[in-house]
């Protein structure tokens, strides 16, 4: 197993994204811990774990909150003892021309998927540099790479978001830490297929399936992936965004 024994937060672990990673995680040793808004969602990925006979914590997380972050990684430590991988995934999608795009939207996105990291990232370091180690996987966009004409709020998050880990890539080398970010394309999740209408269904044959991602997760949290840091990896087809 690739990451036997490894502690692994995962954030927006109820679906998409999160959920495809905290199964595969689990299938490969790492004992999980989930946390998102969503107790429903976390306790029916809890049970899949459970029936990979895997090791779950549930904390339900606003991640754009200071103090439910740091009662979650509070928790998350006093039940393993340690972190050794953080995933940021947890992410919210607005999609409306600028002009348009009221402060609240702006603060909202800011709030989640920049505001989000950053306070998950402080809570899970000091642990990760007291042990000499630790791999931060930041979940992304391509959005955040190349730009996305109607969601400038989104993509200005999430481009931040692949800064950050560039940059603390480099502060973090010498504590044995690994930062890097993933930039998934259009991705098959609810997020992107909010309804299940039939042209949600035909335009969800053209988007790739969370595992993809997950597994370029997997890739980068485990040994595999060496002393790759402050890197950013894309997971999309060739034609798309």
């Amino acid at each position: 197993m690739l990451l036997e024994g490894e502690i692994v937060v995962i954030t927006g672990a109820g679906r998409g994204i999160g959920k495809a990673t905290a199964l595969l995680f689990a299938s490969e040793g790492a004992k999980v811990v989930l946390a998102a808004r969503n107790r429903t969602q976390l306790e029916e990925v809890a049970s899949h774990i459970a029936d990979l006979k895997g090791e779950c914590l549930i904390l339900p997380t606003d991640v754009s909150i200071e103090n439910e972050v740091t009662a979650c990684f509070d928790q998350a430590l006093g039940h393993f003892g340690r972190i050794d991988i953080l995933i940021n995934n947890a992410g919210v999608l607005y999609n409306g021309p600028f002009l348009e795009t009221s402060l609240e939207v702006w603060d909202q996105l800011l709030g989640v998927n920049l505001r989000g990291v950053i306070l998950c990232t402080r809570a899970a370091l000091p642990t990760m540099v007291a042990n000499g180690s630790g791999k931060i996987i930041n979940v992304a966009s391509g959005a955040g790479l190349r730009g996305l004409p109607g969601g400038s709020v989104y993509a200005a998050s999430k481009a931040a978001v692949i800064a950050l880990g560039a940059s603390l890539a480099g502060e973090v080398e010498a504590n044995g830490i690994k930062v890097n970010t993933i930039c998934p394309g259009p991705i098959n999740t609810e997020m992107q297929n909010p309804s299940r209408h039939k042209d949600a269904v035909q335009k969800s044959s053209k988007l790739l399936p969370p595992d993809d991602v997950a597994g370029a997760a997997l890739y980068l949290a485990s040994k595999l992936s060496g002393k790759t840091s402050g890197q950013t990896i894309s997971v999309r087809t060739s034609n798309r965004w």
